[in-house]
């Protein structure tokens, strides 16, 4: 039965340099963790064969065929391959915000143990100028005699909204520069070992590009494997593949060719990035912190060590750029104004802003801009082709989760990939492959993008209602017990990793 099954599969192109049963478009994050992640399936499905009952002969041939899938891996990125430098403030500036379940994803592919900052906080403290800013006027507060009777017409420290575990963190601050090294590191690693099984080999390839890529036609099940031309500057092959998986990020070029429609919003905002040091605090500095304002600017403050913390400030692109070219001593008092001055006992006072003098004699500090817009595809998938991560449905920074949810596309995809090979299936097969992913990524993304567009809405449009909210969900007894182990158990992935209690990746 077995047997019978799996020679129902599409045949593949002759095994040769040029044709690959999955190729990987991006040596990012989510690119580094999707390679390794099928470095180990094949692992997993190549020694399952001794484990059957069968003769020698066939448990050897099952565990080939099984594997024989993923026999061919590439991964292709045209940036030069990560390398995390301590010493480079620039290798700093972008943090990532690892949830407890994505960090045993990454333990079980072999990153984790690797890194060298993975802080934990164990508490997220969020406030609103409505309520909480000193240089807000009791009159602009709320002119409502509900709004007034509910907040008060005074200034509070007090948070309105916190999560707080002293058990176990709530999530860990990562650098984005040296956990991708330390994924790569983990595939070249995986890479070398697989080398010495026959019909094994993984092919990576940095600083060049994919050209041309050509997918069979929508109605084409299990049809011709889809070509594409390897260009590294005036050099390019041709290569073909069984599935490319685009995890480009924003802007990816694969999404370009699966032309898939999309929901889209520009935020008209830039998240301005820095890193600072900040006054010892006596928790260890083990607090994240946010701030809303009325007129839609988010800041929240990232702790990265004892003694600094990344900022994250979702702003106007003119006040961004402002930001960048104001002096040091202008830059560290309006994030103060923005974040300490909420309240002084409890989030720590920025000291500085780190910066370095270039060979040249020139200033240059630890901070950065990016665009934000949301783009989400509707149909991340074709016949042999499929987006992850930022590629298939980039959001807003301000809670932490755009990274968390790219990891939980990996765990999805692989497990439906498994569950594909080992009943026979094409893997390139939109219908058991795209479609049953598509609607693992819906079940994990949309609660909460539709969770942050609501809060983001709302903080800005009606800045008082929201600000009552949050405080009756922190301080109403039943329903702050309730309504925040309802929020906790999505953000940290706890509903993600019940729905896939069966993957590997989570064991």
């Amino acid at each position: 039965m077995l047997r019978r099954s799996l020679s129902t599969r599409a045949a593949s192109p002759a095994a040769s340099a040029n044709a690959h049963e999955v190729i990987v478009s991006g040596g990012g994050l989510v690119g580094g963790a999707m390679i390794a992640s099928l470095q180990q399936l094949r692992s997993r499905l190549h020694a399952e064969g001794s484990k059957m009952n069968f003769t020698s002969s066939d448990r050897s041939a099952t565990g080939t065929i099984l594997s024989s899938q993923l026999a061919r891996l590439m991964l292709v990125d045209s940036s030069a391959r990560p390398a995390y430098d301590a010493a480079n403030m620039m290798h700093t500036l972008r943090t990532v915000s690892i949830t407890p379940v994505s960090s045993k994803i990454l333990d079980n592919l072999g990153a984790w143990d690797r890194l060298t900052t993975k802080h934990p906080y164990y508490r997220m403290a969020v406030r609103h100028e409505q309520v909480n800013s000193p240089t807000l006027g009791s009159g602009a507060r709320s002119s409502a005699f509900f709004m007034t009777s509910l907040l008060g017409n005074a200034t509070s420290a007090e948070p309105l909204l916190e999560f707080t575990d002293l058990r176990k963190p709530v999530g860990f601050i990562c650098f984005n520069t040296e956990l991708n090294s330390c994924m790569i590191d983990v595939v070249e690693a995986q890479q070398k070992a697989a080398a010495e099984t026959e019909g094994f080999h993984d092919t990576l390839c940095f600083n060049h590009r994919l050209e041309d890529v050509k997918l069979p036609s929508q109605g084409n099940m299990d049809g011709p494997w889809g070509t594409a031309k390897l260009v590294s500057g005036d050099a390019k092959a041709d290569t073909e593949f069984g599935l490319i998986l685009g995890c480009e990020g924003r802007g990816s070029p694969l999404r370009d060719v699966l032309s898939t429609p999309s929901l889209q919003h520009d935020y008209a905002q830039t998240a301005f990035v820095c890193d600072v040091r900040v006054e010892k605090v006596d928790d260890g500095n083990v607090c994240s912190f946010q701030n809303f304002f009325r007129d839609g600017k988010i800041i929240g403050m990232l702790p990265t060590s004892e003694e600094t913390a990344n900022i994250v400030f979702s702003t106007t692109p003119q006040h961004a750029r402002e930001l960048m070219a104001c002096t040091h001593e202008e830059l560290v008092a309006e994030l103060n104004q923005r974040l300490c001055a909420f309240a002084p006992n409890d989030i720590p006072k920025i000291l500085e802003v780190p910066q370095k003098t270039t060979a040249d004699g020139s200033t240059k500090r630890a901070q950065g801009f990016f665009p934000l817009k949301l783009n989400v595809a509707t149909t991340p998938y074709a016949p042999r082709a499929i987006l992850l991560g930022d590629a298939a449905h980039s959001i807003h920074p301000f809670a932490g989760q755009g990274l968390n949810l790219g990891i939980y596309d990996i765990c999805a995809l692989t497990s439906v990939l498994e569950q594909a090979i080992r009943s026979g299936q094409d893997i390139g097969s939109s219908v058991a492959v795209g479609q049953v992913f598509a609607g693992h990524m819906l079940s994990h993304t949309a609660p909460m993008i539709l969770g942050m567009e609501m809060i983001k809405k709302l903080t800005y449009g009606v800045p008082g209602l929201s600000s009552v909210g949050m405080k009756a969900l922190n301080s109403l007894p039943l329903v702050s017990t309730v309504a925040k182990d309802a929020i906790m158990q999505v953000s940290s992935g706890a509903v993600f990793a019940s729905q896939q209690k069966g993957s590997f990746l989570l064991q």
